[in-house]
């Protein structure tokens, strides 16, 4: 049962089958509260998804142009901000 306000939800699953998990996911069970909750994901690809049966590449060549300075922030959140903010 979740309530937010004067409106309150409730969820009844029987059943729930999950088929994979992704990147910055959080699966929770019960009753469950996620304070400062925080996820980064930075990909890079330079093909993509290939699927079937006999593929074939001849002569493949990938690249990827990445020209960020910074992809991911990691610590103090005041530090990080004054890093973005340049002071």
């Amino acid at each position: 049962m979740l309530t937010l306000g004067k409106v309150t939800f409730e969820f009844k699953i029987d059943e729930l089958i999950i088929d994979s998990i992704g990147n910055s996911s959080s699966l929770n069970v019960g009753r469950n509260t996620l304070n400062d909750f925080e996820s980064m994901v930075k990909t890079n690809q330079g093909l993509g998804k290939i699927s079937g049966n006999e593929n074939k590449f001849p002569e493949n060549c990938n690249y990827v142009e990445d020209p960020d300075d910074l992809d991911m922030f990691f610590g103090d959140k005041d530090k990080i901000d004054k890093k973005l903010k340049g002071v």
